[in-house]
């Protein structure tokens, strides 16, 4: 009887530590969905509140493009103020009232300041506000120029050194840009990339000391607020920032970084149609041409395309992308970009030179395109192109060719095609200055020359609102005026 009664006995408990026990589990189970739950929840609206987000930014960049369609129907419809925009009836954008409500609840708005007889600053606002957390802006600020003006610019077969800045420490810059006052030069050794003050053009001023890459920096362009710059650093060669205080740029300042396939090939830049585009360095089994979305700084894959050669610096005319290429059968080489997600060769490729030396460099210009190329004891490094009838050249007309003595390590063209501004690593002549049509019509093309006391030349800017130009050294950013 007492074996039954302690049998009866341990049942009881045993059946009530399993009650218990199930009742434990209930509450852990419910915690962990409790957690789970708010998790996702936490999750979700920070997934949702980034493509707000986004959104914003795409519809504030439409606004500025709006602006920038307007402009070219007519300067004049920049009426200073608060506006909307929309398509009008004549299917053309125009301004209108003072802000534009999107059917999912965004609020543009434009705001006009005059800034100069030829010039207006832009900014667009967008708005929005979703509930649970989910309201916000984004601002986005540009200066846009009256293009139709005729911009006079002065002799520039003869130059003078009007300012510069020095750096002892041998930070071998490459590429130069410049924006407004603000002149960006990115190195190989030091900060990567440098900010200069260039208001007085007699005496840059390096700014935003606390800045560095940490790592070397290649090709550089700005759109808008946006600086998108190529690095050797193996997980971020390519990068963004927000530019829209130079003087206190800091890295913490980055948008965006994008690993490009393959360590330290990203090489050039270019942007056309929203759309950035990086060239790199040959390789065997990655791509060498990249398009990425970009708004805002931040940036989304389209294409990838894979084709021989590198592309060791690219410019974008008419929807077709320009390279100088080390593929020795189309040093320049050609890309059909007009659809950025789908990437092409342009009908026949590009161009096959004489001999091996590479592509380096390339600007076009009207019709025209000059073809940097690295130093060869046989062949003229600077190649114009007719590109009036077909984005790949097909001549007769041309090609031109011109000898320089050295590689054509970059190029910038004065607008009206009237000058070239060559950078080179000649020992005697950094800067050299053609007149592209006077080679084209057979006659001597150089007209100017400059010898630097800073090294060899690896980048050129040429600003037409200040006519000056812009010149990269190994040890010195270099601000040349031409003569009257």
């Amino acid at each position: 009887m007492g074996t039954v009664n302690a049998q009866h006995s341990f049942k009881k408990a045993r059946d009530g530590f399993l009650l218990l026990d199930a009742l434990l589990g209930i509450v852990v189970f419910g915690l962990f969905i409790s957690a789970a739950g708010t998790s996702l929840l936490f999750s979700q609206r920070g997934f949702l509140s980034s493509g707000d987000r986004m959104r914003g930014v795409y519809l504030a960049e439409k606004s500025l493009e709006a602006l920038r369609s307007i402009r070219d129907q007519d300067f004049d419809l920049l009426v200073p103020g608060d506006h909307g925009v929309r398509i009008g009836a004549g299917g053309v954008w125009e301004l209108f009232g003072t802000g534009t409500l999107t059917s999912d609840g965004y609020v543009s708005r434009v705001t006009i300041a005059a800034s100069g007889s030829d010039t207006v600053l832009a900014g667009a606002r967008t708005q929005w506000n979703h509930g649970l957390g989910r309201s916000g802006s984004v601002v986005l600020n540009t200066e846009i120029t009256n293009w139709r003006i005729e911009q006079p610019i002065g002799n520039w077969s003869n130059v003078s050194l009007e300012g510069s800045y020095v750096d002892g420490g041998l930070p071998l810059f490459q590429k130069v840009i410049v924006k407004g006052n603000y002149a960006y030069v990115t190195s190989i050794n030091g900060a990567g990339l440098y900010v200069f003050d260039v208001s007085n053009l007699a005496s840059p001023l390096r700014v935003a000391n606390a800045f560095s890459l940490s790592a070397a920096g290649y090709d550089l362009l700005a759109v808008g607020n946006v600086l998108y710059v190529l690095t050797s650093d193996s997980s971020s060669e390519l990068r963004s920032y927000d530019i829209s205080s130079p003087t206190s740029l800091l890295p913490t300042d980055v948008i965006h970084e994008i690993n490009i396939p393959g360590d330290d090939r990203a090489r050039a830049l270019a942007y056309f149609n929203e759309s950035l585009f990086v060239g790199t360095s040959e390789d065997g089994s990655e791509s060498e041409l990249y398009s990425y979305a970009a708004t805002g700084g931040m940036l989304t894959l389209q294409d990838a395309f894979d084709a021989p050669g590198g592309y060791m610096d690219i410019a974008i005319r008419q929807a077709y992308l320009y390279s100088g290429n080390t593929d020795n059968v189309a040093e320049l080489r050609i890309a059909d970009v007009f659809d950025p997600a789908d990437i092409q060769d342009a009908p026949g490729i590009g161009y096959n030179l004489t001999d091996v030396y590479d592509g380096n460099a390339a600007v076009t210009f009207g019709t025209g395109l000059l073809l940097g190329r690295l130093d060869g004891t046989i062949i003229e490094e600077i190649v114009l192109f007719d590109i009036a009838d077909s984005p790949v050249p097909s001549p007769p007309p041309g090609p031109w060719y011109h000898e320089i003595g050295s590689s054509a390590l970059d190029i910038a063209v004065e607008p009206g095609g009237r000058y070239a501004f060559i950078a080179s690593d000649h020992p005697d002549k950094e800067l050299q200055i053609i007149m592209p049509g006077r080679l084209s019509s057979g006659l001597q093309a150089e007209v100017e020359i400059y010898n630097s006391a800073n090294g060899s030349a690896n980048g050129i800017f040429y600003d037409i609102a200040k006519d000056r130009i812009f010149l990269a050294t190994n040890d010195a950013l270099e601000i040349f005026k031409p003569g009257s």
